[in-house]
C-alpha cells in the first residue's frame, strides 16, 4: 500500500468516524430534549401537590 493509498484510507475512516459522531450527537440532543421535556412535566405536576 502506498502512502497515498494509506492517506486515502485514513481519510475515508475519518469521514466515517465523523459521520458516526454527528449521528451520536443528534441522538444525544434528542435524548436531552426528551429528558428536559420530562423534567418540565414533573415540575408542572409537582406544583399540583404543594401544600
Amino acid at each position: 500500500m502506498t502512502n497515498l493509498e494509506r492517506i486515502s484510507s485514513s481519510t475515508e475512516e475519518n469521514a466515517a468516524g465523523t459521520e458516526e459522531v454527528s449521528a451520536n450527537s443528534e441522538e444525544i440532543m434528542a435524548t436531552m430534549n426528551w429528558f428536559n421535556g420530562n423534567i418540565s412535566e414533573l415540575k408542572k405536576n409537582a406544583g399540583h401537590f404543594k401544600i
